[in-house]
């Protein structure tokens, strides 16, 4: 359910779009809850009746969708954020990241979650907690507890398990929401749903300047610690100059697939725009340029890319750029897909 706009407090309107997740909502305590009986692995905790309208659904309404979204925040502001009369939203069901379930609208009746009204009275809406910007809140639990409310829903109302009937907030008509983003694996997700394919085996690692025997680079790449940006206790640096003299980040890749590739670096106006982060392929060599001027402090994606298995160099930061200022290594993450 997420905008593009401050993360805790977004979106007011229930027929606008989501839920504006206020101070007093994150630090109260959801009610006790009892039994759902919708959906028997759930607790039931009800929004307040001013968030939501009393249907009589598949009477009134059929429901032909599913709309997956995220909520921006923990899983217990968005069920307080419900309870309160002024919230004018609500779901169906909010999801923990570690799996647990609370119903907070009955089926039956029409949650405020879509921004669009045909698709609220069509629609099943199910929160994750989480923020779309940030890695680590999408976990195995949550999709595997979210999947289960889908495969209950779409048996009980005959709703077809593809990606046309259950959506993202984003590809709901006229949605100005980016959730529940890309860091929502869509194709695991549904291969839950469907129960075709056994999950690909999860995987990351985060490589360090510090990290024992896993980045090496050469006396000309100095060491800082000036930045509060940086991961770890320190980071490396060095001028730009047309020569080969990377530093090198090694992982011990799994297995032969797909991962996304993240750097983290602190930014600095004096630092390099354009600094190469050079990643070993299994199609050859694939070169990123990053302006390191920007976006530092956090995990900056440079895209998914095919690995080879192995205990290998698999991503290097070059010093062969066109610009001038330091270029920065600090750490890489690896994700398999």
């Amino acid at each position: 359910m997420v905008a593009t706009a401050t993360p805790l407090l977004r979106r007011a309107a229930a027929f606008a779009g989501g839920v504006a997740l206020t101070l007093g909502a994150l630090l109260s305590v959801p009610t006790a809850a009892q039994a759902s009986t919708d959906y028997g692995p759930a607790a039931w905790v009800p929004a307040s009746t001013s968030n939501y309208t009393n249907a009589s659904r598949e009477s009134d309404y059929n429901i032909n969708y599913v709309v997956i979204h995220t909520v921006q925040g923990s899983y217990t502001s968005a069920i307080n954020w419900f309870q309160n009369p002024a919230a004018q939203v609500s779901a169906h069901y909010v999801v923990s990241k570690g799996g647990a379930v609370t119903q907070m609208v009955r089926e039956a009746d029409v949650a405020w979650h879509a921004g669009n009204w045909t698709y609220n009275t069509q629609s099943i809406g199910i929160e994750h907690e989480g923020y779309v910007e940030q890695d680590g809140w999408y976990t195995e639990a949550m999709y595997q507890a979210s999947a289960a409310i889908v495969r209950s829903v779409t048996s009980k109302y005959g709703i077809p398990r593809d990606r046309a009937h259950i959506i993202g907030h984003n590809e709901v008509p006229g949605a100005t929401h980016t959730d529940p983003g890309s860091r929502w694996n869509w194709s695991y997700f549904m291969q839950l749903v469907n129960g075709t394919t056994p999950p690909p085996p999860s995987w990351t690692s985060t490589v360090d300047n510090t990290t024992a025997g896993r980045f090496t680079a050469s006396a000309n790449w100095g060491t800082s610690t000036y930045s509060a940006q940086r991961f770890g206790a320190d980071y490396r640096f060095a001028n730009p100059a047309a020569v080969s003299d990377a530093a090198w980040y090694k992982f011990n890749v799994p297995a032969t697939a797909s991962y996304r590739v993240e750097v983290w670096y602190p930014a600095n106006t004096g630092y390099n725009a354009t600094t190469p982060y050079v990643v070993v392929t299994t199609g050859g060599n694939q070169t990123v340029h990053v302006n390191q001027q920007g976006s530092g402090g956090v995990w900056v994606n440079l895209g998914t890319f095919s690995l080879a298995g192995g205990d290998y160099n698999a991503v290097g930061v070059s010093r062969w750029s066109g610009g001038a200022g330091y270029v920065i290594a600090d750490a890489v993450k690896l994700t398999r897909v």
